[in-house]
């Protein structure tokens, strides 16, 4: 699903009332409508034990004009109906202004909030509501919140009521996500034609609540024609990557996937990698780790096989084993490179000549990353494409920042890498973020804080060598894992509980995270 900034959506509102004839008002009655229906399916849902009353804040614009529609068709549905404006209704104007006069010819109560003292009515007013409706400021709040709009939303969220935003909760910046001052904490939010950029990222996504997408009635051409700010992975999108296999097929089919990892102490790493390609399907897994851990993976794996390397005196990867990884390597069809490896400095050495000669798709995770650190132009040497799998810190060392930094603009940074070195790069953390060399931007909804553990990253590099190798094209493969990837959390927590999560638990999950993409396409 296509996800836009605010003003991407401004110019597809001009486009559909210029081009398309639909007038504002019509958008505005159908947003409206979508709203007040929302109203009532949560109402429904408290088994018609809470009270009929709904009551709505309603700002001067356009966000304003959705809740005066919404507060006329939950009137006619039976609903007893405040609506509190949050301005001077003589600075109403435009299409908002219209449907204020509508809801006034309908007798239905209207408050002016002016000023602070009128807080303590207004409480005693909403006290006994069901839901509240939020149609203060929407895509158009630029600063922060301020005044009395600040101390409404701070009673809103006081009250403890249920709360639907209209559009984007009021407070969040509806491009970046950032809380400006004070924001209201929704239950659900209904935006419309589609999701805005600031509802999908950290902090702004703690006040969404369930994210629903109203169809307001944007020409499909339009929608499919805009060029929006970022892809919202989805089930739909993620099943289109996987291709049909004839029925004949064999492993050498699946693809070979080559995972260059571990060291003494972090054999897990590797494991975890291999067994992750293993269950995402690739045909044939083979792990490559120094020569004296050999025989450890050999017991902890069974469908990977092993590949002893030469090593070092601190038994890590060593440069003498370049030769034979690449000549293995290039004849697999992945090369995943990075769990577990160390820092040892010869093996990072190892590391930038294996990346600058290889000839086949290569994931970098973990220490590969690292390794890039001093020297990340090696990423511009390269033969083959690469994607690059950096949680915040590697980021930072890779873009010589700082950690403060990337997480205050993960956006900017994970296309800056993209772009800076030409590759595929996957910004890992809570909504994981994806993205290509010409700055276009997947984000991941998937996924849960008890996947922050150590292993799940190795588990993600083996997805995404996986699906390399299974002809995937690097963002297919790149997105597809992290979506998957977080479902199996998604649904292990769900079993289990986020706190005893470890990354075993997400390959485990692996096979079920599948099967309901699959078996949510075929039913539609």
């Amino acid at each position: 699903m296509k996800v836009v900034s605010p003003s991407t959506m401004r110019q597809m509102d001009r486009i559909a009332t210029r081009d398309y004839a639909i007038p504002g008002v019509v958008l505005m009655e159908n947003a409206g409508r979508e709203v007040a229906l929302a109203v009532k399916n949560m109402w429904i849902q408290q088994k018609h034990k809470a009270p009929t009353k709904i009551a709505l804040f309603c700002g001067k614009g356009n966000n304003g004009g959705d809740g005066f529609v919404a507060a006329r068709h939950l009137a006619n549905m039976g609903f007893d109906i405040i609506v509190f404006i949050m301005a001077n209704p003589d600075s109403i104007t435009g299409d908002a202004v219209v449907n204020l006069e509508i809801i006034k010819n309908m007798g239905l109560r209207i408050k002016v909030i002016d000023e602070e003292s009128d807080l303590d009515e207004v409480m005693g007013m909403t006290r006994n509501a069901s839901i509240l409706v939020d149609a203060m400021f929407g895509t158009g709040l630029r600063g922060r919140v301020r005044g009395i709009a600040e101390k409404v939303i701070e009673m809103i969220n006081k009250l403890k009521i249920p709360v639907i935003a209209v559009d984007v909760p009021s407070g969040i910046c509806a491009e970046t996500g950032k809380i400006l001052g004070s924001a209201v904490k929704s239950k659900q939010t209904i935006t419309m034609a589609l999701p805005k950029t600031g509802l999908l990222f950290y902090p702004g996504v703690e006040y969404v609540g369930e994210l629903l997408t109203a169809d307001i009635g944007m020409p499909i051409k339009l929608v499919q024609s805009v060029e929006a700010e970022a892809e919202l992975l989805d089930h739909e999108w993620v099943y289109r990557c996987f291709k049909e296999y004839p029925a004949d097929a064999h492993k050498g089919t699946f693809g070979r996937v080559f995972i260059i990892a571990g060291s003494v102490g972090m054999t897990g790493a590797a494991s975890l990698s291999g067994m992750a390609a293993v269950k995402s399907g690739a045909g044939l897994v083979t792990i490559g780790t120094s020569e004296s851990l050999n025989d450890i993976l050999e017991v902890k794996l069974t469908e990977a096989m092993t590949k002893p390397l030469a090593e070092t005196p601190g038994r890590c990867i060593g440069l003498a084993a370049l030769n034979d990884a690449l000549e293995f390597g290039n004849k697999c069809n992945a090369v995943v490179l990075g769990p577990g490896l160390s820092r040892e400095d010869e093996t990072q050495q190892f590391v930038r000549q294996f990346i600058q000669k290889c000839e086949v798709p290569i994931v970098i995770d973990a220490d590969g990353i690292n390794a890039l650190a001093q020297c990340p132009q090696v990423l511009n040497e390269v033969q083959s494409p690469v994607i690059i799998t950096p949680h915040p810190g590697e980021m930072a060392r890779l873009l010589s920042t700082t950690l403060s930094k990337i997480q205050q603009d993960r956006v900017t940074a994970v296309k800056t890498a993209a772009r800076k070195f030409n590759c595929m790069a996957v910004l890992k953390g809570a909504r994981t973020l994806i993205a290509n060399s010409e700055g276009k931007l997947w984000i991941n909804p998937t996924g849960n804080v008890g996947m922050a553990t150590g292993g799940s990253g190795d588990v993600l590099s083996g997805m995404i060598g996986a699906f390399l190798a299974r002809d995937m094209k690097p963002y297919e493969a790149a997105a597809a894992a992290v979506y998957l990837h977080g479902l199996a959390g998604d649904l292990a927590a769900e079993k289990q509980g986020e706190i005893c999560l470890a990354a075993q638990e997400l390959i485990d999950y692996l096979p079920k995270a599948v099967k309901d993409m699959k078996e949510y396409n075929d039913g539609k």
